[in-house]
């Protein structure tokens, strides 16, 4: 069953319809904003378990689903031999976990001073969040002309394009104080801006912590489903543009479970790459929950056993050998021995 969110009440309709039906899948249609609005709606439900969420990548940077292997745009939709193959391959996914993280913005002492947000692949203060309010204010202005994914990323390069001599940041390490579960992190000397990552996508495919760099420091790998979170600094829109085509990379700060920045001056800031303009504030970083997702099972060995271990869990499930949340911890293990 299809239903068009833009002519409803949004995805609350099609998940009460469903709301008896065992083990039922979701394939949200749309970019990561949407799939984050899908997502907030199902934690509202209550579901005693969940449904799996697949993506079919129709926004700009499609970040989840590139990590979840659904591709980058619908080019890949195509090249995977269409919309009824790719229903085949949410037919025989593998189900995954995905981390939820909450933010609080609150004023210097702590009091809660906006409605929370919710995030699921990044947040973004600084440069970055500039392009971002940049696209997001001209397209306010100009809707005709974002009528494709192709001409929105031509948009969003040329609107960075424009910013890589802007010094407007150049105080910004002095201006922003990062805290990883309470103890201070150096801002370096060069930043313009600071990333909070969840997952291993960031402006439509940028790996910012780089995982085979993992011998060279005391971090851990970057998992969307361990609970933690990955903090790293870039130097500009220049060092942005390098970052995605290879020729850079983001400086590692920190890892954490659970994060404060504190803004002693107004910034750009954006969420999964929907921006705003804050005023000084305390933003608070804290794990949501953790939500289902659906991966496209590779090619490998390991793809076909992830997938065959999630029909297993769902009917022992079903025959009531395993609860609901015995099926979560044990998909939890699996991910991260998967990951």
């Amino acid at each position: 069953m299809v239903f068009e969110l833009s002519a409803t009440l949004g995805p609350e309709v099609g998940l009460y319809l469903f709301r008896r039906v065992p083990h039922f899948r979701v394939l949200v249609c749309g970019g990561d904003g949407t799939v984050g609005w899908v997502l907030d709606t199902i934690d509202k439900q209550n579901f005693v378990s969940p449904p799996p969420v697949a993506i079919l990548p129709a926004g700009t940077g499609n970040d989840l689903a590139r990590v979840l292997s659904w591709g980058g745009g619908l080019g890949s939709v195509e090249r995977q031999g269409g919309l009824c193959t790719v229903l085949s391959h949410i037919e025989h996914a593998a189900v995954t976990i995905l981390d939820r993280w909450k933010i609080t913005i609150g004023d210097q002492q702590g009091k809660h001073i906006q409605t929370p947000k919710f995030m699921n692949n990044y947040l973004g203060i600084g440069c970055d969040a500039k392009v971002a309010l940049d696209i997001h204010n001209l397209r306010e202005e100009n809707p005709d002309k974002f009528y494709n994914q192709f001409m929105n990323k031509v948009l969003y390069a040329r609107e960075g394009a424009k910013n890589i001599m802007d010094k407007t940041f150049a105080d910004f390490p002095w201006q922003v104080r990062v805290v990883v579960d309470g103890l201070e992190v150096e801002v370096p000397e060069d930043a313009e801006g600071v990333l909070v990552a969840n997952i291993g996508s960031y402006m439509g495919g940028v790996d910012l912590w780089q995982n085979e760099d993992d011998a060279d420091d005391n971090f851990d790998p970057q998992s969307m489903h361990d609970k933690m979170l990955e903090v790293v600094s870039i130097s500009g829109t220049w060092h942005l543009g390098k970052l995605q085509v290879g020729l850079s990379r983001a400086r590692r700060l920190a890892q954490g479970q659970s994060i404060k920045i504190h803004l002693f001056a107004a910034f750009p800031v954006q969420v999964d790459g929907e921006p705003w303009f804050q005023q000084p504030c305390t933003l608070t970083i804290s794990h949501h929950g953790q939500a289902f997702m659906l991966k496209r099972a590779s090619e490998e060995p390991l793809g076909h056993a992830a997938a065959i271990i999630t029909d297993v869990l769902e009917s022992a499930e079903t025959n009531k050998v395993i609860t609901a949340s015995q099926k979560r911890a044990l998909l939890q293990e699996m991910a991260l021995r998967l990951s």
